[in-house]
């Protein structure tokens, strides 16, 4: 999709940018690694569009926690309605990598902000005719569930199509690198925006964002499917997916992990605005900052995971994530305090960061291209898996409080990190 490889002029000479980099700082070079891909014009868009839409998205679920709670008052239902996304997800998966392969992508991303923009504006306007019930939410929960079901693999599919094999993993970590920016700074915004314009105005802000990454992504040039994958029924092609996962040790590991670390620390991060208001009585304001500043730590992680490249022990620096999120889970629990759990918030993100980011761009990474949209569609499937999390928490939320659980969830995830460490040897040695 580029038609100048990089390090070429467009006479096809060669171009004196790598010859310059030489004489730069070790720190300069470094943070040129770091952002590379984003060099690439069409990346760029893609990217800036990511970011605009997720903004939105992390607004969306700021002030869907605030707003359940406010009208439930109860753990139970705030999990339920934070973890309502999570089945459509699961089963739109299922079929999402077959759609990926057989549609136009740029229409599938553009289909799915779209259903965004829907989804926002319906809330805002039940909450603005005064007519809105916890069910409404948990009915908007399970569409933005079918909706991120094909969103993501999409995207993952036309990333490497923009900026090849060689800078997949660079691209991918700078995609979860602002989708993290947008975690730390969108929330706070949206905290003080609740308070000023009401969750009816967050949701209206939320669909404008999400039109404005529609226009961004009608930018790109259109990617069609590929002629020359077979053409399967969705059954069989998602059981061929499974298998190629299956025979494929390495890459099934990662996903593995990945969706016992989903499992078990992902509640954390959906009853935040629950857990906030309970343990510290925090406003809407301060709630915004614990999820900006775990947004800064997603931030940090995000942008060191964009400069490694192969080689460098990234199956290690995977399976750390989950020590560190371990490690958050049990000082907040134990140290119930809120400038505490400020602190904390940056290793939740870090933890968090180290998951998603590097575990989506090793698992494309290890995937062939015809199994890749697939491959996504699997590994999207590990967020569908959250209610094996998010439910038993808030239950148990309900019974015994919330430091108390946080504190058992942090030891069983310290306690499955070891188990892993000596379990998955693939995974300990990948480079």
């Amino acid at each position: 999709m580029n038609p100048v490889p990089s390090g070429t002029s467009p006479s096809g000479g060669v171009n004196s940018a790598p010859v310059l980099v030489a004489h730069k700082s070790g720190a300069s070079r470094l943070l040129g690694r770091t952002f590379e891909s984003l060099g690439n014009r069409d990346y760029l868009y893609l990217w800036l569009s990511m970011m605009t839409g997720m903004s939105g998205t992390q607004m969306q679920m700021l002030a869907r926690g605030i707003l359940i709670y406010e009208i439930t008052g109860s753990y139970a239902l705030t999990g339920i309605v934070s973890a309502g996304f999570a089945p459509a997800m699961l089963i739109g998966s299922v079929i999402s990598g077959t759609v990926t392969e057989r549609i136009e992508r740029r229409t599938i991303i553009q289909a799915t902000q779209f259903g965004q923009v829907v989804i926002a504006t319906s809330i805002g306007t039940l909450v603005l005719t005064d007519q809105i019930i916890w069910q409404h939410i948990l009915v908007a929960s399970i569409a933005q569930g079918g909706v991120f079901a094909f969103m993501m693999p999409a995207r993952q599919v036309v990333i490497p199509k923009i900026v090849g094999k060689d800078l997949m993993s660079n691209a991918m970590s700078l995609n979860s690198a602002a989708m993290s920016f947008t975690s730390m700074a969108a929330p706070a915004v949206g905290g003080v925006l609740y308070g000023i314009i009401g969750a009816e105005g967050v949701y209206f802000i939320v669909a404008g964002l999400n039109v404005a990454a529609i226009g961004l992504t009608g930018i790109l040039p259109k990617f069609p499917p590929d002629s020359n994958v077979p053409r399967r029924s969705i059954l069989s092609n998602t059981a061929e997916g499974f298998a190629y996962v299956r025979h494929n040790r390495t890459l099934m590991s990662v996903i593995v992990f990945v969706a016992l670390g989903t499992i078990l620390s992902m509640p954390f991060r959906m009853l935040l605005p629950a857990i906030s208001s309970d343990v510290f009585n925090a406003s809407e304001f301060k709630t915004g900052v614990l999820v900006a500043v775990m947004g800064v730590g997603s931030l940090i992680g995000a942008l060191a995971i964009a400069a490694l490249r192969q080689g460098q022990r990234r199956g290690m620096v995977l399976m750390a994530s989950a020590f560190v999120s371990a490690f958050g889970l049990v000082v907040f629990a134990g140290l119930p305090y809120y400038w505490v759990g400020i602190f904390v918030m940056i290793f939740m993100g870090i933890g968090e960061a180290g998951r998603f980011a590097l575990g989506q761009a090793l698992s494309m990474e290890l995937t062939d291209d015809e199994h890749r949209a697939r491959v996504a569609s699997l590994f999207q499937m590990t967020f569908g898996l959250m209610p094996l999390g998010i439910l038993p928490v808030s239950v148990a939320m309900e019974l015994f409080g919330a430091e108390r659980t946080l504190f058992g969830l942090g030891i069983i995830l310290l306690a499955t990190s070891v188990l892993s460490l000596g379990l998955m040897k693939r995974l300990r040695q990948l480079g």
